[in-house]
């Protein structure tokens, strides 16, 4: 990693098609992390057969192992060089062997040894993290490399979001059809592991061309200066970890991303075993996504007159408050279930506000020490995704083991009660938790202009020095 310089065409230079291509990224990468998150816990438990404990174990191990692969391909990205730039190479490269890896995590050895499932299962979905974290985190980093204006990140991470939700709201709607539609047993309530298996592949074929539009419509304005001097790799991490604004967005993903991860892959269980109506899971799996990316659009111009944080902290309540109504709700009450999900989703607009701020976060720690860390630092809050989606998916299982779930089995009271705690009650607290590290965040409009101004004067001396 070496310093970089700021670009002068970081000011309006990114067209609408290439914003609205930026955000396809991510619709790419819900087609298969989206399918996995919220199918493949249901694969594991209900078609390989393994017990809801071992499932949780294989989460959480991988996601261990990405506190070592996540920040460490952060490092090497930062030290690429290439003609087409330092993360647009593995969005090329690295795409095609994701979607691979999508299909083979939905295989299952025929054997009927356990152990031979259990490392199959083990190894795809580990290499399944590895090169989405190549894929991912180099397009994550794009929006920071792209340009140096606030507005034009906050557009770009705002696209990003809506193509998050997009592809939400498509997999929701589609999943489960395609699921039973592909399984072809003919009561339009059972799956098997053929169906998992085609929908897999079709979501692969979907993502992989979207992937490869987004490598030809990016450019990385920002460039290493010539001739700088390579820094260490541990002084990479100390600016990493010394960084109070990028540990408080760490945190603050943690939490907030093991709320909204658990409930994803966990409340499958909740409309098939509770609420028992297979013909509304698609309503209300899409509902959230659908709602958010409309709210996005909405109020993504108020952050600026109301204030960023306190558009977080109203998100952040609003969505604690309408999870403790849908654990609450008898679950016979469609109507107000609904109503509670739809408020879910209209209290999720605060996700690019935070994508955004992890910028700003990088700007602090380079006027601090001159050191800009663009790939390690974003690798730190994908981290932060992953691990949420580990922890919050891992406990959500444990809980449901603990209080007697069994899988095609009609649930007592208790394995309810569990469910419905796991996929709704604790993501609320969670939400409410996260208020802590968010007060805690020490930069604001005023602060992140100095540094900017600071930055560019740097910067622009150290381009006369190099010219």
């Amino acid at each position: 990693m070496e310093n970089t310089v700021l670009g002068n065409t970081g000011k309006k230079d990114i067209t609408l098609f290439a914003k609205i291509v930026y955000g396809m990224g991510d619709l790419a990468s819900q087609l298969i992390w989206t399918f996995v998150g919220t199918y493949l816990t249901v694969f594991y438990t209900d078609i390989v057969g393994v017990t809801p404990a071992i499932a949780s174990t294989i989460i959480l191990g991988a996601r261990i192992w990405d506190g070592v692969n996540d920040p460490m391909f952060g490092a090497i990205a930062e030290r690429t060089r290439n003609k087409m730039g330092r993360f647009r190479p593995y969005i090329l490269y690295g795409a095609p062997v994701l979607a691979i890896l999508n299909v083979l995590c939905f295989i299952t050895p025929s054997a009927e040894n356990m152990t031979a499932k259990v490392v199959w299962v083990t190894i795809t979905y580990i290499l399944l993290g590895m090169l989405y974290t190549v894929v991912n985190l180099s397009y994550g980093s794009l929006s920071m490399v792209m340009t140096y204006d606030p507005q034009e990140r906050t557009d770009l991470n705002a696209w990003r979001m809506i193509g998050t939700n997009v592809g939400a709201v498509v997999l929701n709607v589609v999943s489960m059809p395609l699921l039973l539609h592909f399984s072809g047993v003919g009561d339009g309530r059972s799956y098997n592991a053929h169906g998992f298996f085609m929908v897999a592949i079709l979501f692969s074929a979907l993502a992989l061309p979207m992937f490869w539009l987004l490598f030809f419509k990016s450019k990385e304005v920002v460039q290493p200066v010539a001739g700088a001097e390579k820094v260490q790799l541990r002084e990479s991490i100390k600016v990493i970890f010394t960084n109070k604004p990028l540990m408080c967005l760490f945190a603050i993903m943690l939490f907030i991303m093991t709320g909204f991860f658990g409930r994803m892959g966990i409340v499958i269980y909740y409309y098939i075993y509770i609420i028992h109506r297979f013909d509304l899971i698609s309503l209300l799996m899409m509902l959230p996504p659908l709602v958010t990316a409309a709210s996005i659009l909405v109020t993504k111009n108020f952050a600026e007159k109301v204030g960023r944080k306190k558009m977080i902290v109203i998100g952040f309540v609003g969505s604690a408050i309408c999870l403790a109504g849908v654990y609450f709700v008898d679950p016979t009450n469609i109507p107000l279930l609904i109503a509670f999900t739809a408020g879910y989703g209209v209290f999720g607009f605060p996700a690019p506000l935070l994508m955004a701020s992890v910028p700003e976060a990088i700007d602090y720690a380079e006027d601090k020490t001159g050191i800009r860390a663009d790939g390690s630092s974003y690798a730190v809050v994908s981290l932060a995704t992953k691990f949420g989606s580990a922890f919050g998916v891992s406990v959500g299982l444990i809980i449901m083991g603990a209080f007697g779930y069994v899988a095609h089995a009609e649930q007592t009271q208790e394995a309810m009660t569990g469910i419905n705690v796991a996929s709704n009650l604790l993501p609320a607290i969670l939400y409410l938790v996260a208020l802590i590290p968010l007060f805690m965040y020490p930069l604001n409009s005023e602060k992140n202009a100095e540094i900017r101004q600071r930055l560019m004067a740097k910067n622009s001396k150290a381009n006369k020095h190099h010219s």
